[in-house]
C-alpha cells in the first residue's frame, strides 16, 4: 500500500521528520543486504547487531527513507531522510498494525506446532481458485517476520493468509494485535521450544492465545485429532469448525489411501457426505495439514469438486518434501526446512511404507530446542528407524548422535548408523554411499544445515530433476 513520509511518521508517532512528507517508499526492509532501491530502511537493534550502523550503506544502496531512533548513538546526517521514533521495532509493529486496519479485508491466521508452512501454503493455493491472496512470506512469522510482511499488502489483496510462530507466552497475542485475524486455525500442539516451556501445557496456552485473540464475530479452525487443540473452542463465542482423522470432526478425512511418492487419496467427510479427495504430496500427515485448507476454502464459498481440482495442482515447497530424481538412479526427499520430534517420526513412518528401492536411508539433523528433553526425544526417534524399514541412517551434529547410538543399539545385522559432526561431512559420506535404487531422506532443520548434504550430491552428480 502506497505510504509516504508522512502517512508513516503519523502511523508510527514520530518524534521528528527529516524528510519530505511526500517520499514514497517502494517497501520495507530490516536487513541492507536485502534492501532494494526505494525501500525504507528500518535500523532494528538486535541482541547481535545494530541497525543504525547500517543506515549510510542503506542510503548508498538506494534507499528513499529512514525509520531510526531518536535516541542513537550513532553519528545522523542532518541531510538523511529519516523519521525519528522513541523505539524502532515498536514502530515497525505499528507501521503494520496502521496497514491492517487501513487494508480492513479478511485475514486468517495460522499457528501450531508442526505444519503451519504448509498449511499456509494450501489454504492460500486452494483461495486463489477464488480470490486474490496475499500470504506471509516463508516462514516470517514472528515479531520481525509477520509486521514486514504485513507492509507488503496491496489494496487488491481480497483475503491474507498469515503464518504466527512463537517461541515464549505471550508472542502470538502480540502478533495478533497487529494482524487482526478473521479465521484462526490452530493446526496442533506438540514438543516444540520446551527450551522456553516448563511443559507442554504452556506450549498449548501460548497457541490458543490465537483463538482468544478472535472477535466474536469469527471463526476457530481446530484439530479435533489434538487432545490440546480440541478445548480452545469450549469457551470461543464464535464459528468453530473441527478438522480431524482420527475423531469426529466437522471435516473428517477417512479411508486414506497411501500412494508413496505419489501422494495420497482420501474422502472428505462433511455433513453425512463424502467427497473424493487427491493430494500429491507426500506422507499422512500432509492429509492432516491440508484439512484446515480445506476447511477454510469451503467457509469461503469454494465447493468440494473445485478444492478438489486445486489440490490436484499443488507442488511440494522447497525443503518440504520436494523430491529429486538423480540420473544416477537413486531418489532423494528434501525435508530439510525444520524438524522437531513429531516431524520427524512423521517422515520415518512415510519412509518405511513406501515400496519399490532397494535401499532406504535417512539423514537426520539434530533437533534443536528440546531443552532437558532432547536426548530423550533423539533416543526415541533413533529407536523408531531401526524398527524395520531402514537400512542406514546418517545422524548430524549435537544430540543426533543419541538417535545415532540409540539406533544402533536397536537395530539388526542389516542395518548400520553413523554420526557426523556436520552436514557438510555427512553430505560427503553420502556421496560416497548412494547407490542406484536408493531413496534417501534429508530431514533437518535450517539450523543444522542439513541442506548441505543435497548440495554434496548435486555438486557430485549434477543430473536431476524434481519429480512432477
Amino acid at each position: 500500500m502506497k505510504l509516504t513520509a508522512s502517512d508513516i511518521a503519523q502511523a508510527v508517532h514520530a518524534v521528528r521528520l527529516t524528510a519530505a512528507e511526500q517520499i514514497a517508499p517502494g517497501g520495507f526492509s530490516i536487513d541492507s543486504r536485502a534492501l532494494s532501491p526505494g525501500d525504507c530502511f528500518i535500523a532494528i537493534r538486535g541482541k547481535n547487531f545494530d541497525g543504525h550502523s547500517f543506515i549510510s550503506e542503506s542510503l548508498t544502496k538506494g534507499a528513499r527513507l529512514v525509520i531510526a531512533s531518536a535516541a542513537t548513538s550513532v553519528p545522523m546526517d542532518p541531510a538523511w531522510p529519516i523519521v525519528y521514533v522513541e523505539d524502532t521495532l515498536t514502530a515497525l509493529k505499528q507501521l503494520a498494525t496502521s496497514v491492517r486496519k487501513t487494508w480492513g479485508k479478511c485475514l486468517v491466521g495460522i499457528t501450531g506446532s508442526n505444519g503451519k508452512t504448509t498449511t499456509k501454503e494450501i489454504t492460500s493455493f486452494l483461495l486463489e481458485a477464488r480470490y486474490q491472496v496475499f500470504k506471509s512470506m516463508g516462514n516470517f512469522n514472528n515479531e520481525y517476520g509477520l509486521p514486514l510482511s504485513m507492509l507488503r499488502l496491496n489494496e487488491h489483496h481480497e483475503i491474507a493468509v498469515m503464518e504466527m510462530g512463537m517461541s515464549h507466552a505471550g508472542e502470538i497475542h502480540e502478533l495478533c494485535q497487529i494482524a487482526k485475524p478473521d479465521i484462526g486455525i490452530v493446526t496442533n500442539v506438540r514438543a516444540v521450544h520446551l527450551a522456553n516451556f516448563k511443559s507442554i501445557h504452556g506450549i498449548a496456552a501460548a497457541k490458543r492465545e490465537l483463538i482468544e485473540n478472535l472477535s466474536k464475530e469469527g471463526v476457530s479452525v481446530l484439530n479435533n485429532d489434538d487432545p490440546y487443540v480440541r478445548k480452545f473452542g469450549r469457551a470461543f463465542p464464535g464459528t468453530v469448525l473441527t478438522f480431524g482423522v482420527e475423531a469426529p470432526a466437522t471435516y473428517r478425512a477417512t479411508d486414506i489411501q497411501f500412494e508413496g511418492l505419489q501422494g495420497n487419496s482420501f474422502r472428505l467427510q462433511f455433513k453425512s457426505k463424502a467427497h473424493r479427495m487427491r493430494l500429491p504430496l507426500i506422507g499422512e500427515h500432509n492429509v492432516l495439514n491440508s484439512l484446515p485448507a480445506i476447511v477454510v476454502a469451503h467457509h469461503l464459498g469454494l465447493d468440494f469438486e473445485s478444492i478438489d481440482q486445486r489440490l490436484l495442482q499443488l507442488k511440494p515447497v522447497a525443503g518440504r518434501g520436494e523430491i529429486l530424481v538423480f540420473e544416477n538412479g537413486f531418489t532423494v526427499i528434501n525435508d530439510t526446512y525444520n524438524s522437531n520430534p513429531a516431524a520427524l517420526q512423521a517422515v520415518i513412518k512415510f519412509l518405511k511404507r513406501v515400496p519399490g528401492f532397494h535401499r532406504k536411508i535417512l539423514v537426520a539433523g539434530e533437533m534443536l530446542e528440546l531443552g532437558p528433553a532432547a536426548e530423550r526425544f533423539h533416543r526415541e526417534c533413533g529407536r523408531l528407524a531401526a524398527e524395520g524399514g531402514i537400512d542406514l541412517i546418517f545422524g548430524v551434529s549435537g544430540q543426533a548422535e543419541q538417535l545415532v547410538r540409540a539406533a544402533s543399539e536397536r537395530g539388526n545385522a542389516h542395518f548400520s548408523a553413523r554420526f557426523f559432526g556436520d552436514s557438510r561431512s555427512a553430505g560427503e559420506a553420502l556421496c560416497q554411499e548412494a547407490r542406484p535404487g536408493d531413496l534417501i531422506l534429508l530431514k533437518g532443520s535450517r539450523g543444522v544445515k542439513t541442506e548441505k548434504a543435497l548440495e554434496a550430491l548435486k555438486q557430485k552428480f549434477h543430473s536431476y530433476k524434481l519429480q512432477d
